[in-house]
């Protein structure tokens, strides 16, 4: 006598995004088992009327079955698979597009096991079905297609009394070894049917994954994981400490992908690693107007100080520089803002925004950050560049300075070593 039990817990795939759908489904499902086990005469419409029966003349409900279940195991079990696959798929496939293959690998799924049980095949004659076990398995053949080059994580329980074995735990597999096994167990199961007296639709399974292994390969998305695994290749050689060959995988990667933030951020800090700051800076800056485009100021302003307390240097516009100032100052980091601020002024001092961002940096650092000291080397520096005008005449009004006569200062500017006029 031999036991064994195995269930998906995750997959080791990064996700973008909060799995919405997913939980949609899962609310759904949900809501729909509760009223048909608890409240089934609360409505006109039966629950009944949604199970997919061989020949039945409401077509609709090849997809409404789906979102039934016989008992508590039959829907846990199907919102484990549910909750493992459909977030990272939702996350790479779209919230619509997994919607749709939801529904369709639903009918498929059914619609096989109406054929199956038209012909009382595997002991269904006449059997209805309800149960998302279609859509799901055609769910794993997307992932099967799609995350090729990912491990799923199972927990997994062995029970062999003559043998004296019981034992429990948990086990990476690569996702094809994981979900062929899964498919295997399905085709003994489908064997010893009869025999059993199992009820459970086996044809849907195989339905469902039939037409989501279609699917997959037609859309392409065997291409889109080949891309992905040189990803995540450069994410494990940067584990292990091999610079080279995670820049190398980071770039093949990218020339399939180039608006990836997230790729052209690990490629920078690998560059960095390795003592490479000028390609780095590059990565950097185009990652800087990577996450402008896609995500915001807030997700910028994150790679440009990255890119800061890596010593690295962006090279960004006077009017990046001047925005990230500004928005810097905003969110009350005015250390960062003074270093945004001069680094514009030493940049590009000829610049129009120039003066006012050294005008600024010391006005931050006098004000805001109380350090006096340093708002006078500052000003000390500023000097050197900045000339008669209003920007000249503010400062000089701040700090209080006497100018010299202007055969001692030709330029006219203030002796910022005086003591302040009385």
């Amino acid at each position: 006598m031999y036991f064994f039990y195995f269930y998906p817990v995750g997959l080791d795939v990064q996700r973008r995004r909060r799995p919405l759908l997913t939980v949609g489904l899962l609310l759904c499902m949900m809501g729909l088992f509760i009223w048909a086990r608890f409240f089934p005469e609360r409505f006109s419409l039966h629950p009944s009327q949604l199970v997919f029966f061989p020949g039945n003349r409401a077509p609709w409900t090849a997809v409404t079955a789906a979102f039934l279940h016989v008992g508590w195991l039959h829907f846990l079990s199907n919102a484990v698979y549910l909750w493992v696959f459909a977030p990272t798929l939702e996350d790479r496939l779209g919230r619509w597009r997994l919607l749709h293959y939801f529904l369709m690998l639903s009918a498929a799924g059914n619609v096989m096991h109406g054929m199956v049980a038209m012909h009382g095949w595997l002991g269904s004659g006449g059997l209805g079905v309800i149960g998302a076990s279609g859509a799901i398995a055609g769910l794993l053949a997307f992932a099967l297609v799609r995350f090729s080059y990912a491990r799923l994580e199972l927990a997994y329980w062995v029970f062999a009394p003559l043998q004296g074995v019981n034992r429990a735990g948990r086990a990476y597999l690569p996702v094809p070894a994981a979900i062929l096994l899964w498919m295997l167990l399905q085709v003994v199961h489908t064997v010893i049917a009869r025999e059993t007296g199992s009820t459970v639709s086996y044809s849907a399974h195989f339905g469902g994954f039939a037409l989501g292994l279609f699917l997959a390969f037609v859309l392409g998305y065997h291409r889109q994981a080949r891309s992905e695994n040189r990803l995540v290749a450069g994410r494990r050689y940067l584990e292990k400490g091999q610079t080279y060959a995670a820049e190398g995988a980071f770039l093949e990667y990218l020339d399939q992908a180039p608006q990836d933030l997230d790729a052209r951020l690990q490629l920078a800090r690998v560059r960095r690693l390795s003592g490479r700051l000028g390609v780095a800076n590059e990565d950097y800056r185009q990652a800087f107007r990577l996450a402008m485009l896609q995500e915001g100021i807030d997700r910028a302003l994150a790679v440009y100080e990255e890119a800061r307390r890596g010593s690295a240097y962006l090279g960004l516009s006077p009017a990046d520089l001047a925005m990230v100032a500004f928005y810097l100052e905003k969110k009350l980091d005015f250390r960062g803002a003074v270093e945004a601020y001069m680094t514009l002024f030493r940049l590009y001092p000829t610049d129009g925004r120039a003066n006012l961002a050294v005008v600024r940096a010391i006005m931050l650092m006098r004000a805001r950050l109380g350090d006096d000291a340093e708002a006078r080397r500052l000003l000390t520096e500023a000097w050197q560049h900045l000339g008669p005008g209003v920007w000249q005449d503010l400062l000089v009004q701040e700090f209080g300075l006497r100018r010299k006569p202007r055969a001692e200062t030709p330029e006219g500017w203030p002796d910022c070593r005086q003591e302040p006029a009385t």
